[in-house]
């Protein structure tokens, strides 16, 4: 009762019966007092307070820049939590804001924990005051017959903030599961969720912010793990080889660097398996290799990719800035094995041809079976050509896997060139 007594002189202290959202922040309400006390929430008179390297979220899950910002899961991962502890704070304050746009949201992506600004409280649902909405129809469906949030409400709104953040997606209709567009990579990131996201996604009654905290907690640990992990083996690798590079690389003629390019086609091949993510720790592996390779030696390292998804993509070669990861496409069928080597070992053929005194590799990356068909035979007289022009030819594979079309692969690359991601790692697990 003493609770009730309390919240309805802490809402009464200004009397707004008349009056506008505008005037309730003028005149300084206990509730907008209370908005100012929570780290990370900017009044619009503040905005200038927040670092110009900021961007908003809706700008920043734009394709174009989610590749130029290199994101990957642990950026989104850190992202969420830094955002839930302020829909947290607004919780325990019985602030219930609505829905928050993505548009202001924004996150400061020159640090590495990533802090997030929540502007314009003014355009919160506060109070007995309603706020205009731009509805979805999926919005619709869940929230339109509602007048104004209450927690239950705004605990759902805030579930479908935090997966459209960990899915890095720009639209506003959220599907579960997305689908995948030219417009974004949500799909690509939801398959890379941990099951026990997706299971609360899919369910109707939301997680509690609590739970949502411990989730985040973990997935961050793990990617933190896993990173320190392929750093320390890439560490160790490179002091075995140090030496050796250097004095290959060091000294030349008049004491010049070599400064010849290596140009690496990385081709990604893999079948519906179920764990999706073993192809992306290979491609991570297999980068994070190259970088420290090229680092030693000063070398640029130039990199393209073929994806095999039916419809194959290759993009040309470019020079990759240090920490660039690719993204990598998940689903790719095997009746395209063939027709992604092609594709890459003409593309090779070409840019052999133009840079005759550069080096030249490709990585070919499977996980599941491959379809030992004409195309893929074909293929293979073309990779051999390229190997005799110079080419170098590696095999990444899964542990485990094994097929005709894999073992070709293996027989053409020669002695131990044939390398497995490890999938006893408890990230990919």
């Amino acid at each position: 009762m003493l609770e009730h007594k309390n919240e309805r002189e802490r809402m009464g202290t200004v009397d707004m019966v008349s009056g506008t959202k505008k005037d309730l922040f003028q005149k300084e309400h206990p509730v907008v007092r209370e908005l100012r006390k929570i780290p990370g929430i900017l009044m619009e008179e503040d905005i200038c307070r927040m670092p110009s390297s900021c961007i908003s979220l809706k700008d920043l899950f734009a394709r174009k820049q989610m590749d130029t910002c290199h994101v990957d899961c642990l950026i989104l991962y850190k992202i969420a939590r830094n955002l839930l502890k302020i829909i947290t704070g607004l919780s325990r304050s019985q602030i219930f804001p609505g829905i928050i746009s993505l548009e202001d949201i924004y996150v400061d992506m020159k640090q590495n924990n990533y802090p997030v600004y929540l502007l314009h409280p003014d355009k919160f649902q506060i109070l007995n005051f309603e706020q205009d909405y731009e509805w979805y129809p999926e919005d619709e469906r869940i929230f339109g017959d509602i007048p104004l949030f209450d927690r239950n409400t705004q605990l759902k709104a805030d579930n479908r903030l935090i997966y459209k953040i960990l899915i890095a997606s720009v639209k506003g209709n959220v599907k579960i599961p997305p689908k995948m567009t030219e417009a974004d990579y949500s799909d690509l990131f939801y398959k890379a969720l941990p099951d026990e996201w997706k299971q609360i996604f899919e369910k109707e009654e939301p997680a509690g912010y609590g739970k949502m905290q411990e989730l985040l907690d973990q997935c961050i640990e793990m990617e933190e793990a896993f990173a320190r992990k392929a750093k320390q083996s890439l560490d160790e690798k490179a002091r075995k080889e140090a030496g050796e590079q250097l004095q290959e690389t060091t000294v030349v003629s008049y004491g010049k660097h070599d400064k010849k390019r290596v140009y690496c086609m990385i081709v990604l091949l893999r079948t519906e398996q179920k764990e999706a993510r073993k192809m992306s720790q290979m491609l991570y592996q297999t980068q994070d290799e190259l970088e420290t390779e090229c680092r030693l030696s000063g070398r640029d390292c130039y990199q393209a990719f073929v994806f095999g998804d039916g419809v194959v993509t290759a993009k040309d070669f470019v020079l990759c800035s240090p920490g660039f990861r690719g993204q990598c496409q998940q689903q790719i069928k095997e009746y395209s094995a063939g027709e992604a080597l092609i594709i890459a070992a003409d593309m090779m053929e070409e840019s052999m041809r133009y840079q005759p005194e550069s080096e030249f590799r490709m990585y070919i990356l499977v996980d599941g079976s491959l379809k030992n068909d004409r195309l893929f035979q074909s293929s293979l007289l073309r990779l051999k050509a390229r190997k005799e022009e110079g080419m170098k030819l590696y095999l990444v594979c899964a542990r485990g896997d094994s097929c005709e079309a894999s073992h070709h692969l293996y027989k053409l690359t020669g002695k131990e060139e044939k390398t497995y991601v490890d999938q006893s790692n408890p990230s990919f697990s």
